[in-house]
């Protein structure tokens, strides 16, 4: 926790805020929401990205994820 805490601090985020706000009723629908949405548009790992109604996923895919969007 230590080490997480250090690192929050670093980008300028306050530890105890961040866990008093992830605890409110808010975000957790905000959460489950995202979710649902996720799942229903086919997003099965992280990171996906979705351009264009198209699923690219894993980091090793960025510059796919690039040329879709320059389509746009």
């Amino acid at each position: 926790n230590l080490i997480l805490e250090k690192s929050l601090k670093k980008i300028n985020v306050d530890p105890k805020k961040l866990l008093i706000e992830a605890s409110e009723n808010s975000i957790k629908e905000e959460l489950k929401i995202r979710t649902n949405d996720a799942y229903n548009k086919g997003v099965f790992g992280t990171p996906t990205f979705m351009v264009n109604n198209k699923i690219f996923w894993g980091q090793d895919r960025l510059e796919f994820v690039l040329n879709e969007a320059n389509k746009s």
